[in-house]
């Protein structure tokens, strides 16, 4: 390589030696006796002279290429191991998404047949006004318990904004009632001291019912709690600037001025003795937080310090009261509803039994299977008018169900599982379902479905 390159040093510099001894002859400053040695002797150590600044120069250039190709290489492996880190942490982040939607559908699915079961029952007629209450507080519990434990799983999910919100309007007063019902029998069993002041005169909201009686629970769960028995609770609401504010006030346990700060980050409780006399993770106030401020809202804490209590106060935009029916009502005016012909698929015993009882009581015949083959040979052997299936199933999926059934006939498809995700929903409707419930399943929300159902077929019936 080197040689190759000193090939025009070694064929121009004799030329160049010549033709300055010949400008020289003709200066006559050359002696042609002498002249032979000495040009000789200028050559040579021009000659080496030039070899060693060109292999200097050609070292300098060659050792420059070597650190830059280095340098190259190095960061192309950078970027590869960089890839190979991306990947692996995608695949752990998928991994991780995948076991909390299979944890949720088994903490969910159990509380599906209690759910059915006690909302059915507080739609009775015949119940008593003292079984009726009772019922119901079951009713709200296990619905509460159903999003806490959603919230809980998915608290990453939560603080990335992800979470789906049903917005409505919403009747402020009646979730903080139902909330304080809630948390009576505690309340009662610390002998506490409740004041109420419902002086907001417009308690209506654009929010999520449900995700909004959760801060309400969390916030009156936590003053419960922290305060000592035969302490007093102030709840009370007013309307400021236009919005509706909520304020709970204690006389607990308080909360250290430097504690205020991180009250509402995650695994926050105050004190670690705090934190052990009373028990909990530490989330509520953190999922209360980022669902207030998805839905426009905001929540501020104060505390003089510690044993001196503690006031949380949330602030949301009011709106006019609603003066139509709601939808489920209006399908409930539509008439005695249509019996029809329903295939249930679900995996989990209790569930598909009480899911067929009550719509049984409804006066729809009910044909159940618990998983893909026993409901495709139903498909196979029978009409029907809908059909109410589960999404994970031991053979397969819900999914596989629908797209066999609209092969075979047209009929309305209820999705039902315990994956609640975005996506889930997605691939559900994708697969020709036309709603998908999340469990828990409430009955009644059910009911207004398959009603929804029945006017579709009497619709399309020729």
């Amino acid at each position: 390589m080197l040689a190759r390159r000193l090939i025009p040093l070694a064929i121009l510099l004799p030329i160049l030696i010549g033709a300055l001894r010949q400008t020289a002859e003709r200066a006559g400053l050359y002696d042609p006796i002498f002249g032979a040695a000495h040009s000789a002797t200028t050559f040579m150590v021009l000659f080496f002279a030039a070899i060693w600044w060109t292999t200097r120069m050609l070292f300098r250039i060659d050792t420059n290429r070597m650190v830059a190709e280095g340098a190259r290489q190095k960061q192309e492996e950078q970027v590869r191991q960089l890839n190979m880190e991306k990947i692996a942490a995608e695949r752990a982040s998928q991994a991780k998404d995948d076991f909390l939607a299979v944890l949720s559908h088994e903490l969910r699915t159990p509380l599906t047949p209690a759910l059915a079961a006690a909302s059915y029952l507080a739609e009775h007629e015949n119940l008593s006004p003292e079984l009726h209450e009772e019922v119901v507080a079951i009713r709200t519990s296990v619905q509460l318990e159903a999003r806490l434990i959603d919230d809980l799983l998915d608290l990453t999910r939560i603080t990335r904004g992800k979470i789906e919100l049903h917005l409505e309007v919403v009747d402020v007063h009646g979730l903080l009632r139902n909330s304080l019902e809630i948390a009576r029998d505690n309340i009662l069993q610390k002998q506490l001291d409740l004041v109420m002041d419902f002086g907001a005169d417009r308690h209506h909201v654009w929010a999520d019912a449900v995700r909004l009686q959760q801060v309400f629970w969390n916030l009156i769960n936590n003053a419960v709690k922290f305060t000592k028995k035969n302490g007093r609770i102030t709840v009370r609401t007013v309307n400021e600037d236009g919005r509706f504010v909520f304020q709970i006030t204690d006389t607990g346990v308080g909360i250290e001025p430097e504690e205020l700060g991180r009250i509402f980050q995650a695994f926050e409780q105050g004190e670690r003795s705090v934190s052990r006399r009373f028990g909990g993770l530490g989330l509520g106030l953190t999922i209360s937080k980022r669902l207030l401020e998805l839905q426009g809202g905001t929540i501020t804490v104060h505390s003089e310090g510690l044993n001196r209590g503690a006031s949380f106060k949330l602030s949301l935009a009011s709106v006019e009261s609603p003066k139509t029916a709601s939808v489920s009502r209006l399908i409930a005016d539509e008439g005695p509803a249509k019996s029809l012909q329903l295939l249930v698929v679900e995996d989990h015993p209790q569930t598909l039994r009480v899911l067929a009882a009550l719509l049984r009581k409804q006066g729809h015949k009910v044909l159940t299977a618990e998983c893909v083959q026993a409901a495709i040979k139903l498909l196979e052997a029978e009409h029907f008018d809908g059909l109410i299936s589960d999404i994970g199933l031991p053979d397969g999926n819900g999914c596989e169900i629908m797209r066999a059934a609209k092969q075979r006939q047209s009929l309305v498809g209820i999705a039902l599982s315990g994956f609640g995700m975005e996506e889930d929903v997605r691939r559900s409707i994708a697969a020709g379902f036309d709603h998908h419930l999340t469990k828990p399943i409430d009955f009644q929300e059910l009911k207004k479905f398959v009603g929804a159902m029945a006017v579709r077929t009497n619709h399309s019936a020729p």
